[in-house]
């Protein structure tokens, strides 16, 4: 139907030009304001009642909004620092988002239309939760991945593409068209891990599993460049790992270690995930599940 073009058409225009904005941000500075995420929140709160009536579904599903509501609340409303709601809010939004969430789902959850919808909520709570456990380390990503989970409800259709459609509608159930997203940017990610051990062996640097995960660096090049440290000096100790801090004085780090006698560190990049996930938007909406494709073969 003309509408579903209509409304596949704007999510793709403004998904692509969004991240794409967002995507030179993060190649320059490895930091992205709030304001392209709650452009793309916004634009995507709007667009999903659309379906909803343009489809002529119950309006009763958009009740769907509030387990959505109720995550964007959080992620976006911290409250002043001390106040009740910084301390109570979360636990209160996301008590008032599951509770919602599985009220709708015993009411709704055997429709199939509402399925896709249900999984919105439920794609959130897992992007925090990935976030939460560090298997998402960027605030950004996890912000652009909860903005595309409500953004595309469906896969979108524009004419021949994608080239595979992601089968069964079942299949697009459990494989939402962001989480393909989020999967092909992981193995586009994955493939540094095959350029750290070519650029490691080159140097005769292999220890492992830092040689996996990053590379050394003299001390000299490190400060002002968009990386993280895999070592650091603790109690005195000189501490080798490979799970970077959040945060970090590289250049006292860096000044710590010198000072103990190491002038080669091991660092690793920050990775432009939200580039990725650009690409990987792109890709998708070209070729499609290639996932549920090749593993159906």
């Amino acid at each position: 139907m003309e509408h579903e073009w209509v409304i596949d058409a704007l999510r793709l225009v403004i998904g692509i030009v969004i991240l794409g904005y967002a995507s030179v941000k993060d190649m320059r500075e490895r930091k992205v304001p709030n304001a392209p995420w709650i452009v793309l929140a916004v634009t995507a709160l709007i667009l999903l009642p659309a379906q909803v009536v343009a489809d002529g579904e119950s309006l009763s599903y958009l009740l769907i909004m509030v387990p959505i509501l109720a995550i964007f609340a959080d992620v976006y409303w911290d409250g002043k620092e001390g106040s009740a709601v910084a301390r109570y809010g979360p636990a209160a939004k996301y008590s008032i988002g599951i509770i919602a969430l599985v009220a709708l789902g015993y009411t709704w959850g055997t429709n199939s239309y509402f399925q896709h919808l249900l999984a919105v909520p439920v794609m959130m709570l897992l992007i925090v939760a990935m976030y939460l456990t560090d298997l998402i380390r960027g605030g950004a990503d996890a912000k652009a991945l909860l903005s595309l989970a409500v953004l595309f409800p469906i896969y979108p259709v524009l004419g021949g593409f994608p080239l595979f459609q992601g089968g069964t509608p079942a299949v697009q159930l459990l494989f939402p068209f962001v989480f393909v997203i989020l999967i092909y940017a992981s193995i586009a990610n994955s493939l540094l891990f095959i350029y750290f051990l070519l650029r490691n062996v080159a140097s005769g640097d292999l220890k492992l599993p830092q040689a996996l995960l990053g590379f050394k660096l003299d001390h000299s090049k490190i400060t002002g460049r968009h990386v993280w440290l895999m070592e650091r000096i603790e109690d005195g100790e000189h501490v080798v790992y490979v799970r970077p801090r959040h945060e970090e004085n590289l250049e006292k780090e860096v000044d710590l270690l010198v000072a103990s006698g190491h002038a080669r560190l091991w660092v690793t990049p920050m990775t432009p995930l939200v580039l990725l996930m650009w690409a990987s938007l792109i890709f998708s909406s070209i070729f499609g599940n290639l996932i549920f494709w090749l593993v159906s073969l």
